[in-house]
């Protein structure tokens, strides 16, 4: 069995640990010395040292060996592995064991990450959409805390971790978290993170998370979710009780604040099309007006009507495709006996209604002058039929008989 496995068996005995103190394990336990240190931090009253340990990078969190302190340090160092070591999430940093390090003394084992603080992160001015993603991850981070009855205490962009490899967040330093298994409360936080408000020393509460949580919110978002920041950073009830109300919060602003857009780009479009979609232009009556010595009639020029214009077109083309066929027809039928005229003579003026018929009611606002149109242009046929049959006197056609005839109204009368 080689040495790491060793070690990895004997820490997950360690955090196997649900009652009690925890035993710190003992260098001859570990197997693995650890070496090359290296300072991370000093600050409170920890220090942090990142070591080499069985050919991987670990970081050793030792308590200040302060005169007068030493002993309330590692009281709060034991503290801190208590809350940390059973809390498995790609959020939370892993606290492997409780170690008596031969330089060091108690400490806590951790994996060490490599990455950058939030702030540095943000220094790098990343994409909007990378943004969200972080905060999301922020918050399901505190979820997971929050479900488990442990308060950071002591969020802030120090202790929020951005992964170098998958940029992923990572919370570290739980010195200063909270459980209600613990009977002293508040132990400490950042002044210029922690809520304004006197919390009560003997009840557990997210308050103060969320109020940290609305800080980074803020450093994350400068210029937008302004309403979900002041409710994280509100003193009063009008604050959000829990993270989850404050990401549901988030993810309703981010999706408003596509659509708003979208709503109002489609809105604008609506009015364009109600203000500027073509119309039936009349014109103009005439304008009549006095002077001294003369009076002057002016006819108001008439507005052109895009659309009249290509129905009329359209129509124009119908009817002419019509005559020409029937033209050619008689043209080459010089021998054919009445009927066969008659009949041809009744399908090009069936032909022709049906043509009228069917633009007038796909466009009912021109039917008068589709009507005056077709008039115009079916007395202009007959006479041009009439020309043809004067070539053949053994074909007799009653062009204005029964044969052929033209509708005196509109089709809706």
């Amino acid at each position: 069995m080689s040495k790491s496995f060793c070690i990895f068996a004997l820490l997950m005995d360690t955090n196997s640990l649900t009652s009690g103190p925890v035993r710190p394990l003992s260098s001859q336990e570990l197997g693995i010395e650890p070496t090359d240190y290296e300072l991370l931090s000093d600050s409170g009253h920890n220090l942090v040292y990142r070591a080499q340990m069985g050919g991987k990078w670990v970081v050793l969190k030792a308590a200040k060996p302060n005169e007068g302190e030493q002993t309330r340090n590692r009281l709060l160092l034991e503290r801190e592995f208590e809350i940390m070591h059973r809390l498995y999430s790609i959020y939370v940093v892993q606290a492997i064991a409780m170690v008596d390090d031969p330089q060091l003394g108690r400490s806590i084992l951790m994996e060490y990450v490599l990455g950058r603080p939030l702030d540095r992160f943000i220094a790098e001015n990343p994409s909007s959409a990378e943004r969200r993603r972080v905060a999301d991850e922020l918050m399901e981070a505190l979820i997971f805390l929050h479900e488990r009855q442990i308060v950071h205490g002591d969020l802030k962009p120090s202790n929020i971790l951005i992964n170098d490899s998958d940029n992923h967040v990572r919370l570290i330093d739980f010195g200063f978290s909270d459980n209600e298994a613990f009977i002293a409360k508040n132990i400490g936080t950042s002044p210029s993170i922690s809520s304004p408000e006197q919390l009560p020393t003997d009840v557990l509460l997210p308050e103060r998370d969320i109020y940290a949580l609305g800080k980074m919110l803020a450093l994350l978002f400068p210029h937008s979710a302004k309403p979900i920041i002041r409710r994280c950073l509100a003193s009063d009830r009008s604050r959000c009780t829990s993270v989850r109300q404050v990401r549901s919060a988030l993810h309703r602003y981010w999706r408003m604040r596509w659509l708003l857009p979208m709503l109002a780009f489609f809105a604008i479009a609506a009015v364009c099309l109600v203000c500027f979609r073509p119309q039936k232009q009349e014109v103009s009556p005439v304008v009549e007006y006095h002077t001294d010595t003369v009076v002057v009639i002016q006819p108001a020029p008439p507005a052109v009507d895009s659309v009249w214009l290509n129905v009329k077109s359209k129509a124009a083309g119908r009817y002419k495709a019509l005559y020409r066929s029937y033209a050619d027809s008689l043209k080459n039928m010089p021998k054919k006996i009445h009927n066969d005229a008659l009949a041809m003579t009744n399908r090009y003026a069936r032909r022709m209604l049906q043509t009228r018929d069917k633009f007038a009611k796909s466009y009912p606002q021109y039917e008068e002058q589709l009507y005056d149109q077709y008039l115009f242009i079916y007395s202009r046929d007959i006479n041009a039929l009439h020309n043809i049959h004067k070539d053949y006197p053994y074909v007799t056609v009653n062009l204005y008989g029964d044969t052929t005839f033209i509708p005196v109204k509109p089709l809706s009368e």
